[in-house]
């Protein structure tokens, strides 16, 4: 998003971040019971299960991850 201002950022930063969101996504969602996966609920306007919601969460963490890999590791010094 043009508006987050991540170009401003050190990518130190925004890894540190990323790792941070995604240590308590996977916590949250092992703390889940077995009831908890068969809620539904109401996600921008559409009725949406609490495991859609799971597989949601993994595929933008994914979709981060390629850009990580594509916008900023290139540009890496080699080792």
């Amino acid at each position: 998003m043009k508006v987050s201002n991540a170009s401003s950022r050190k990518l130190s930063d925004l890894l540190e971040e990323f790792a941070a969101i995604r240590r308590a996504s996977i916590a949250l969602i092992r703390s889940l019971d077995d009831a908890s996966w068969l809620r539904r609920g109401n996600a921008s306007g559409k009725e949406v299960s609490v495991l859609a919601i799971a597989f949601i969460i993994a595929g933008h963490a994914l979709h981060h991850r390629k850009i990580f890999a594509v916008k900023y590791l290139p540009a890496l010094p080699s080792a």
